[in-house]
């Protein structure tokens, strides 16, 4: 039975006629097919079915606002930031009369407060909460600005150049390591120029301040240019009355080489007054220098940082001579001085957390160019992790001020972090 049907079937297949070739179907402009496809997807809207509000004529209840905007909306990012330094010296080192040597103090207490005020601009503050003293403290406004990006006025609305306006009170565009709070320094204490020039906190200053792109030739470079007007004062070098202007400009190029390499440079202008009359002059150039490599392969585990300032003022100031030998100025004289000072410092990142470094300091007075003050030191850091630093420096000075000439110091410093992570300094490569 099954041998017939086989058969029969064979006979079929062969009795029936070979298919045929045939042309694929001409296919209809694009156009026609996307309002094909558009009157497809129409026709299905009206088959599925719709709820009491999506039906065509229903009034639309409006949603909760709780449902699009989050409880945080209006909230600031919050950073509190601790940095404590043990130091053990083998001279002694006071502050105001009061002996720091050999201690630990928790140096410095931040919080740091960051949110979009709105479409326009960013606002920041950041309260600190600093101690020279151990158990001392005292509580300041170390910044608190505005951040605005664009206005809704004709020529900001889309500004110029990328012109970005800072209006309050911030640190000052003088210098890499003066924009750097007291926990992001690459080393346990700033600079000894930067301290005589600037002031032991750095720079900070009261104003408003510009910030532009020009534009370059070279495609791989960038030039920003930044124009500072400021209330006088808080600056060493310029420590003139707030009632008195003062002038910060910045001119900085930057330039990647070959992808594992970048040059950072920035010439620096600065202005004040310098007595409390107003009427005595500081000029300050400055020379501010970072390259860095970074290895495409490995750059996580490996970089290198080499930079530097360098500061020179020509300044007139009022020096108070003691007629009478009791500590206290019984007249002043105008005088000039042409200080100068520089530092320069290396690091080396020799594996995922760690870095090692040296820096060499070099200045002299700003009020007598012939008292000169210099220092070696070394320092190596371990990020536990991005909230948890620790880091142990060593510091020996060569000094004309006989009271830190030859001094020995030994630093141990912890920094800790929590809430909202802020960024990275740039040396950290994370």
């Amino acid at each position: 039975m099954i041998a017939p049907i086989l058969i029969a079937g064979t006979y079929l297949a062969a009795a029936e006629p070979a298919p045929t070739e045939q042309k694929p179907p001409e296919q209809k402009p694009l156009d026609a097919r996307v309002e094909d496809l558009e009157r497809e997807v129409e026709r299905l809207k009206l088959q599925a079915p719709q709820s009491p509000e999506e039906q065509p004529g229903a009034a639309q209840a409006p949603a909760p606002a709780a449902a699009n905007t989050s409880p945080n909306a209006f909230n600031p990012t919050i950073t509190v930031v601790g940095n404590g330094l043990y130091r053990y010296d083998d001279k002694p080192v006071a502050v105001d009369g009061t002996r720091i040597d050999k201690t630990f103090n928790l140096r410095e207490v931040e919080l740091d407060l960051r949110a979009a005020v709105d479409p326009f601009a960013d606002g920041v503050v950041i309260l600190s909460v600093p101690s020279d003293v151990p158990g001392t403290f005292s509580i300041a406004v170390e910044e608190g600005f505005v951040t605005i990006k664009r206005l809704p006025v004709p020529l900001l609305d889309e500004p110029p150049l990328g012109l970005k306006l800072k209006v309050g009170r911030f640190r000052t565009e003088v210098g890499r390591i003066n924009r750097l709070h007291l926990h992001d320094l690459p080393q346990v204490t700033r600079p000894l120029a930067a301290e005589e020039f600037l002031g032991p906190d750095g720079y900070i200053g009261n104003g408003i301040s510009a910030q532009f792109f020009i534009p370059t030739p070279d495609d791989a470079s960038a030039v920003e240019l930044t124009a500072q007007a400021l209330a006088g004062g808080g600056a060493a070098v310029a420590d003139g009355p707030s009632r008195t202007p003062a002038v910060v400009g910045n001119l900085r190029w930057f330039r990647p080489f070959a992808d594992d390499h970048n040059v950072d440079l920035s010439l620096i202008f600065n202005y004040g007054r310098t007595d409390p009359d107003g009427t005595l002059n500081a000029f300050t150039y400055s020379a501010d220098f970072l390259y860095r490599w970074k290895p495409l392969r490995g750059g996580e585990f490996h970089s290198f940082v080499l930079g530097g300032q360098l500061f020179y003022s020509r300044r007139q100031f009022l020096q108070g001579i003691d007629v009478d030998g009791d500590g206290v100025p019984d007249m002043f004289e105008r005088r000039d001085a042409s200080p100068w000072g520089y530092f320069a410092w290396a690091q080396f990142q020799f594996a995922r957390t760690v870095y090692l470094g040296v820096r060499w300091d070099e200045t002299t007075a700003i009020t007598d160019a012939a008292v000169r003050r210099r220092a070696t030191s070394g320092y190596l850091t371990w990020y536990a992790s991005e909230f948890l630093r620790f880091r142990l420096g060593y510091e020996h000075r060569f000094s004309d001020v006989a009271e830190e000439d030859g001094r020995n110091s030994v630093f141990a410093e912890l920094n800790f972090i929590f809430g909202a992570h802020p960024p990275e300094p740039f040396w950290v490569n994370k």
